[in-house]
């Protein structure tokens, strides 16, 4: 391939891997009565990832008021609860609720279900697979960095 090639390649099968998960995790998702921004942040939340309001933001690139509002949503539906520091009250910390464990493990458990087509899948594969999604996430982090977003 050549490097003019890259670029076009790699927005191509970014798309198609796009809607290829959206295909295979969405069902799943909404399964559990959630979307997908409320799956990554209980997943961020689990992961440890995610902390706080200001860290909700920045991994997702969402404006305060617009995350400020979704976690009140979360935490009406009873999935996370929002907690003001006690050291700085304009930070607001985040936690999962019992209720957010029990979705989070619903969601695992409908996705072991599909584990059957992993395991048709050579390892080596598998692990190629992987290999390549971290190198493309690491080039995707020096090129944000070089762009300041």
């Amino acid at each position: 391939m050549l490097r003019s090639d890259f670029k076009t390649e790699m927005w191509s099968t970014m798309y198609q891997v796009k809607l290829g998960m959206q295909k295979f995790v969405e069902p799943i998702v909404q399964s559990a009565g959630l979307t997908m921004i409320q799956t990554y942040i209980l997943m961020g939340l689990a992961e440890g990832t995610i902390t706080n309001i200001s860290s909700l933001c920045k991994e997702f690139g969402i404006n305060q008021g617009n995350v400020s509002t979704l976690c009140k949503q979360m935490e009406k539906a009873g999935l996370i609860k929002r907690n003001r520091s006690s050291d700085d009250e304009r930070i607001v910390t985040l936690s999962l609720t019992e209720e957010g464990k029990i979705k989070l493990q619903k969601l695992q458990t409908r996705a072991e279900e599909l584990e059957t087509v992993f395991e048709q899948v050579p390892i080596e594969k598998l692990e190629a697979i992987i290999n390549g999604m971290r190198e493309l996430n690491d080039l995707l982090k020096t090129l944000s960095k070089k762009n300041n977003l």
